[in-house]
């Protein structure tokens, strides 16, 4: 192979991010064949080994670990001369309606929807904000272009999605409450505390009902004190010694940075949850086609701003 395709990158950061060749090539509705071909490929262009194998999978190399920083960039600047150029031939304006659920519509959509307007200035974006459920039913009934959520379950053979982020659940207590200075808890320790809760259709009350399933715990034992519509108003209640509650890392580093909480490590919580951009299969007007090729390249920064004392 003399050149390098970028259908060759693209498979080789799939594999880099998932650590499997099969996962990757679910993600990128091809064969597993292709999948190997590719990376074989490039693994002759480079004349070294890309990936090794353990016993959770494959990880990159020292040279798999160079060429993926080297083709995330590659690959970014391709997307952003794309765009340039396609908004030279012809500005692309409009309004782009997304429904999106709290977690993404507070932390994600306003980098997002920055970036994008970066490019397309004469884009706008009508944001309405929902909990998971009613921001998918929102999209199934073609009120909004793209939904933004924190879970996909019972809707992933009807959309079209993509990973735009992802976080942790952990759990957050009053800044003096006995379990603020330990670094971690089980479950079993939470449970002993009064609980503030989301709403029965929030994404995050469905991925702490999963989690206290997939470890045998009944929901019952949850001491559910309050339940509450937002991230933000339960930071707020916690902060006030009204109970603890279980909410996303990205919204407890903000509430954390702020002074208002103390954040603790769940043991049990290991797998991250996905935070997604959903669309419909059909074809979308050109505004909303550029706007899912931006998200596909977008990589979301989990940083809290601090303002500087000086």
């Amino acid at each position: 192979m003399e050149t390098i395709r970028f259908d060759y990158l693209k498979t080789f950061l799939a594999v880099a991010r998932t650590r499997s060749f099969s996962v990757a090539a679910k993600e990128l509705r091809t064969s597993q064949g292709t999948v190997s071909h590719h990376v074989s490929a490039l693994e002759t262009y480079f004349d070294a080994e890309l990936f090794k194998r353990t016993a959770n999978g494959v990880d990159v190399t020292d040279a798999g670990a160079t060429l993926k920083e080297t083709a995330e960039k590659i690959l970014q600047e391709a997307q952003n001369a794309k765009a340039q150029i396609s908004s030279a031939k012809q500005n692309i304006s409009g309004i782009i309606k997304i429904a999106a659920s709290t977690i993404p519509e507070e932390h994600i959509i306003p980098s997002l929807t920055a970036g994008f307007q970066s490019q397309y200035p004469y884009v706008k974006f009508k944001i309405k904000a929902e909990d998971s459920l009613n921001s998918l039913n929102s999209l199934q009934t073609n009120n909004v272009d793209f939904a933004a959520v924190g879970t996909i379950q019972g809707f992933e053979e009807k959309f079209d999605y993509i990973q735009v982020g992802q976080e942790d659940l952990v759990l957050i207590v009053p800044c003096n409450h006995m379990l603020a200075k330990q670094e971690s808890v089980t479950l079993n320790e939470i449970i002993k505390y009064s609980f503030i809760d989301r709403e029965e259709t929030s994404g995050t009350r469905k991925e702490i009902e999963r989690l206290l399933e997939n470890n045998k715990l009944n929901l019952g034992k949850l001491r559910v004190a309050l339940e509450l519509g937002s991230t933000e108003s339960i930071v707020t209640a916690v902060s006030e010694g009204r109970g603890v509650s279980i909410i996303s890392s990205i919204a407890a580093k903000k509430g954390s940075a702020a002074g208002l909480i103390k954040t603790v490590k769940i043991k049990e919580a290991k797998n991250p949850r996905k935070l997604y951009i959903v669309r419909p299969k059909r074809t979308l007007a050109k505004t909303s086609e550029a706007f899912w090729e931006f998200c596909k390249v977008y990589k979301f920064k989990d940083e809290a701003i601090v303002c500087s004392e000086d």
